[in-house]
């Protein structure tokens, strides 16, 4: 029979056969199309599909079969055939037992007929992709030999294109069947950024600071009492003596006055009962109850009098007196030992950070800490810890943090009490991975309860 068919009819079924070879969306849909669509252009016995890759045959599909078995005698003969075959194929072939080595002979008379067709599957540049192997009951025309070189070549651009597409963690492999370089680049990524964490690194914290005195007093009210007027003004330097807060004296004055009263009446009545003890001995008696009242009533005097000298209260050093606003403390009740103001010696300058008890690192005394103010942000002031609490407490700003305190390197510029700004604080040398993941695996240990 000549395989030979119509030049028409040969290519519309050409035709057909790349539309569906275009159509699967899989490897193993193309590897069956090709082992058993093809039968519609030329007939024959069987046909076996080989997967390439890396210069080794892989039997993958077989005519007229959903599996084969590659690790069976069959195909382990197939199998070595194909690679026996690998370096002699082209655009297509014929090929009989006498071009193998005598090794293979027995089971081709077994299984194959004499005359067999191999086809290759190209790839971008030449090199086979996959494999087919035709076994004819009859000899094949060299029109239709030709014509199916031309549809091998269309089943290796489907082929080509299905791999292309084909990504694994590693990249997969190439069009050509070699592994791709993608894999290899990831886990030098992976290498390098691993040896990039276990650089060491300074870890450090920028919390808010302010410009405070490290020697200062607190002035506290001695008594109780209603601030009348705070003569010593913000900001203002006083000496030693000098008057700071006035309270208002006009309850203890008119205690006093009393108690004056009390006192001469009380001297008056002793005066009487002497007089009356010269006159009568049985009167004697009462002159000691008169005089212990006198003294009770001098008692009383002399504590209101020192009251009234504690209304006005006096700087016990010098310095610059620190406090909020005037009007914030007039009229306004205090009791004793309430603070009302500081005394500040303006020469001791330190800065005081609060850290967040989340921000929180070792901290060493005599680490070093730069300060940015807010008022001259480029140019940095230097200091060093001295003291850092080991109990966090509620800072100004409502929130819970350490307490640390540091002292001004020598420097010409001296800034002003009271000025803000950030403080960054250098700690200890730790791995980049640890620097950059402490904060995010402290949230996760919080969100996980671990």
């Amino acid at each position: 029979m000549n395989a030979a068919l119509p030049q028409a009819a040969h290519w519309e079924s050409l035709d057909r056969l790349v539309a569906r070879a275009r159509g699967a969306d899989t490897e193993a849909a193309l590897f069956f199309c090709v082992a058993n669509d093809s039968h519609a252009l030329l007939p024959y016995r069987a046909a076996l599909v080989f997967e390439v890759q890396a210069g080794s045959a892989r039997f993958v599909c077989q005519s007229g079969l959903t599996s084969v078995d590659r690790r069976g005698a069959y195909g382990s003969w197939c199998e070595q055939v194909a690679q026996a075959l690998l370096p002699r194929v082209g655009q297509g072939c014929s090929l009989t037992m006498q071009q193998f080595d005598a090794a293979l002979h027995p089971a081709w008379q077994e299984y194959w007929p004499e005359v067999v067709y191999a086809y290759a599957l190209p790839g971008p540049r030449g090199q086979p992709l996959g494999l087919v192997i035709y076994l004819p009951d009859q000899a094949w025309s060299a029109q239709a030999g030709a014509m199916f070189g031309a549809l091998h070549q269309a089943y290796g651009l489907c082929l080509q294109s299905l791999r292309s597409r084909r990504r694994g963690w590693f990249g997969g492999a190439r069009a050509d069947g070699r592994p791709r370089r993608t894999g290899r680049f990831l886990l030098a990524g992976l290498v390098l950024g691993a040896l990039v964490l276990c650089i060491p690194v300074r870890q450090f914290v920028v919390a808010p600071a302010e410009i405070i005195s490290l020697d200062a007093v607190a002035v506290t009210a001695p008594v109780e009492g209603i601030v009348a007027e705070l003569v010593a003004k913000p900001n203002q330097a006083v000496k030693k003596g000098d008057a700071l807060v006035r309270l208002d004296d006009t309850s203890i004055r008119n205690r006093l006055d009393s108690a004056r009263q009390a006192l001469e009446v009380a001297r008056a009545e002793y005066l009487a009962g002497a007089h009356r003890a010269f006159v009568s001995s049985d009167k004697t008696s009462e002159t000691g109850v008169l005089r212990g009242r006198i003294s009770e009533r001098l008692s009383e005097v002399a504590f209101l009098q020192e009251q009234l000298g504690m209304q006005t209260i006096r700087a016990l050093r010098e310095g610059i007196a620190v406090y909020g606003q005037e009007n914030d403390w007039i009229g306004k009740p205090v009791a004793a030992g309430q603070r009302i103001m500081e005394l500040a010696d303006a020469s001791k300058l330190g800065v005081q950070v609060w850290v967040p008890v989340a921000d929180a690192i070792n901290l060493d005394s005599g680490a070093p800490l730069s300060l940015l103010l807010h008022s001259d942000p480029l140019n940095p002031l230097q200091a060093l810890i001295e003291q850092a609490s080991y109990q966090a407490v509620r800072s100004p700003d409502g929130v819970t943090a350490y307490r640390v305190r540091a002292r001004l390197a020598e420097a010409s510029r001296v800034p002003r009490l009271g000025l803000r700004g950030s403080a960054k604080i250098d700690g200890q040398m730790v791995p980049l991975g640890y620097f950059l993941l402490r904060r995010p695996l402290a949230v996760a240990r919080q969100w996980l309860g671990v």
